[in-house]
């Protein structure tokens, strides 16, 4: 997670970066040791009420879990949404959340995960949110995982980091993904790479 390997590196260059919240960071290690990190570039602390991840598994087309997110972020900082059966002492220390509803962290390398935003006050998440930032294809079974930067199932056991020069979500996963390093849009690394 960029909160103790990529930090002092990543955070500076992304400091200066005003935009939107975005996946930065993903992890599918061995067992539950999985999480997202949600990056704030947009200028200003951002309540994170407005926003949810959702999972659907298997190329699925039928919301298979929704989790809203709670508190403040602050511009420049990280969110980490950890599995709570994860690595205890090397993801868990790094968990913002409360692990109340952590079922969108049960995936795999084949489901699809959105970041959606819906500012409708209505405390609804729903066809009128705003899909943000993605990982993997909608109504889409990759079989074990998509291609990331020239990785074969590299959403699949691999740690996920997005480069530097990313400064807003992408919901085109394909182009997000790219087919080499240098047209991805993410790092590739060994599984269980924190």
């Amino acid at each position: 997670m960029k909160k103790f390997v990529w930090a002092p590196f990543l955070l500076t260059l992304l400091i200066a970066q005003d935009n939107s919240l975005f996946f930065s960071e993903y992890a599918e290690g061995s067992g539950n040791n999985k999480y997202l990190e949600i990056y704030n570039g947009t200028g200003s602390g951002v309540d994170l009420s407005n926003y949810a991840i959702v999972r659907y598994n298997n190329g699925s087309t039928t919301n298979e879990n929704l989790y809203v997110l709670s508190g403040t972020l602050t511009n420049g900082e990280v969110y980490v949404i950890a599995n709570s059966e994860a690595d205890a002492d090397g993801i868990l220390p790094y968990n913002d959340d409360d692990g109340s509803n952590m079922t969108v962290t049960y995936f795999n390398g084949d489901d699809y995960l959105g970041l959606i935003h819906d500012d409708n006050s209505d405390g609804a998440f729903d066809n009128s949110s705003e899909v943000i930032d993605v990982i993997g294809v909608f109504g889409e079974d990759p079989g074990t995982g998509w291609d990331v930067a020239g990785t074969s199932t590299g959403t699949s056991e691999h740690t996920l980091v997005r480069k530097s020069t990313v400064t807003i979500g992408n919901t085109d996963w394909l182009a997000s993904a790219g087919t080499t390093t240098d047209d991805s849009e993410w790092i590739v690394l060994d599984q269980d790479t924190w």
